[in-house]
């Protein structure tokens, strides 16, 4: 048995013993063998919150309700969010009222969240380079514009990408789609399951793709590195990487910065493999390399500096060295992309937009036409 499906059965029985010690009779009503239902981020979001105001027993039936063995009266007070609207897991959104005003969207095995739960809201930031622009920014919810693309992005990665596909939903599970692009897309381990994505314009198939890999590779090495002490030697969630390695500007924690090598790498495989494969022409072409030349910069920031005997145990170095190793290999098949995309406006995220102003898709076809674009 692979380590991180190992990792997931602990953190399966970690929230059954939550809900044990703290609401017996709640545990009595879900099905114990319903690994689906403990693993509801809503669950890891309740037992990782420290706000007393928002942690009651009678929240805690309101999450776990949607994942009862028998139907019981339904409950909705405290799951309200700001707009009056209440997400109950597994059920659908209802208004103050109790009534049903949307149903669960699932495909694929995933469902777009339509509406945030009151639970989730202090995860949303405004954040740049280090710094907290907004505590309480504004967000609203896209889904209906942009669920079947997001679902057509899926499908395309269950198709070409099979063996990315099984860590994919091995690991998430949820998805929310908002207006707000300030809000840089994320995952945490306290909503584990949970992706977040900003919507920019329409026509976002590749934005959808990357950020599938991007994200969902985050959650899946929640599972893989839990046990930080079998990869690590010290405590690299609250030590920062500028510490170690003089850089002034990187404020990542170390942990953060080995997140990073992992979803460069999955990103820069998948890539490969589509780019290989031919999948996508004209402009899907452009902006598929548009975003593997943006890995590039994005490729040994910093972690190659540290000690490594200092940091890692030998099975985090093992694992860095195959990260690193495999993402090495896979750039220099590609390394004339670096030269032929001028990425310089760039800001912190990759924007197709920005890049056409100084790539502009004109240029890219008649090159694509003389096969400048072929790689082996």
């Amino acid at each position: 048995m692979k380590l991180y499906v190992e990792n997931k059965n602990y953190f399966i029985n970690t929230i059954k013993l939550l809900i044990y010690k703290e609401t017996l009779s709640l545990l009595e009503k879900v099905n114990l063998k319903d690994d689906y239902a403990f693993l509801e981020p809503l669950l890891f979001t309740y037992f990782n919150n420290k706000d007393k105001k928002l942690k009651s027993n009678k929240l805690l039936y309101e999450i776990l309700q949607g994942y009862f063995i028998n139907n019981e009266k339904l409950k909705i007070e405290d799951s309200l969010n700001n707009k009056n609207i209440a997400y109950i897991p597994n059920l659908g959104y209802y208004n103050k009222g109790k009534f049903l005003i949307e149903p669960i969207l699932k495909d694929n095995n995933f469902e777009i969240i339509k509406e945030i739960h009151p639970l989730l809201e202090k995860y949303f930031i405004e954040f740049s380079k280090g710094h907290i622009l907004n505590k309480k920014p504004k967000h609203n919810s896209v889904w209906k514009e942009n669920y079947k693309q997001v679902f057509e992005a899926i499908e395309i990665i269950k198709q070409e990408l099979p063996k990315f596909y099984k860590e994919l939903i091995f690991a998430n599970r949820a998805i929310y789609l908002h207006d707000n692009p300030k809000i840089l897309n994320f995952t945490t381990i306290e909503t584990l399951g949970m992706l977040y994505f900003y919507i920019i314009g329409k026509n976002n198939l590749i934005y959808f793709i990357e950020e599938l890999i991007h994200q969902g590779s985050h959650n899946f090495l929640y599972y893989v590195v839990h046990n930080r002490k079998d990869y690590f030697k010290i405590d690299v969630d609250n030590l920062i990487m500028r510490d170690f390695t003089k850089k002034k500007w990187d404020y990542r924690n170390i942990y953060g910065a080995f997140h990073g090598l992992v979803t460069v790498t999955k990103r820069v495989e998948c890539f490969d493999i589509l780019l290989q494969k031919n999948i996508f022409s004209g402009r899907e072409k452009h902006e598929l390399l548009g975003r593997f030349t943006d890995q590039f910069t994005r490729f040994r920031t910093g972690l190659e500096l540290l000690n490594f005997d200092e940091v890692y145990t030998e099975k985090g170095i093992e694992l860095y060295n195959e990260y690193d190793t495999i993402c090495l290999k896979i750039f220099k098949k590609y390394k004339k992309l670096v030269t032929m995309f001028d990425l310089s406006n760039r800001d912190v995220d990759f924007r197709y937009n920005d890049f056409c102003k100084l790539n502009p898709y004109e240029d890219f076809l008649e090159k694509d036409k003389k096969g400048y674009f072929t790689f082996k």
